[in-house]
């Protein structure tokens, strides 16, 4: 396989790892990040089926939701508001949260697996393109 190609793979594999860590809403993963990360998010598509919520309005902006606790308006989608753990500390939250932190760590994982198992030549100065590439991806409103 080309070198380019490889490259170019791990780029999109280190981005679509990032999507998963930072905005995907499959269950597994949304509560370890809602417990890791805590704060406002957008209400997930079986949150609002599952529950009847109310619309927060600009007389009240913070409505109380017995299941789901704090709810707001933010760019017009409904948001909850989520603790983080007790056990979990400040800058990991930030680490989480952060697209440009994520893909670094995931592109680093990245980097090491395939320089483990096939090989990249220059595997600092790879990890340095994969970081910058998947973190450009992630960064991007559409992403």
């Amino acid at each position: 396989m080309p070198t380019w190609l490889l490259i170019a793979c791990m780029i999109l594999a280190s981005y679509r790892a990032s999507r998963l860590a930072m905005k995907d809403t499959f269950p597994p993963v949304l509560w370890l990040r809602d417990r890791l990360a805590g704060g406002w998010r957008p209400l997930t598509d079986k949150e609002q089926e599952r529950h009847a919520v109310p619309q927060p309005s600009d007389d009240e902006p913070f409505v109380r939701h017995p299941a789901l606790g704090t709810l707001t308006l933010i760019d017009g989608r409904t948001n909850r508001y989520v603790r983080r753990a007790k056990w979990s500390p400040y800058w990991l939250a930030e680490l989480i949260t952060c697209p440009w932190c994520v893909s670094g760590w995931l592109s680093a994982a990245v980097t090491v697996a395939v320089a483990l198992t096939v090989g990249v030549p220059a595997p600092v100065l790879v990890w340095g393109a994969v970081w910058a590439g998947a973190a450009l991806l992630a960064s991007r409103e559409w992403a």
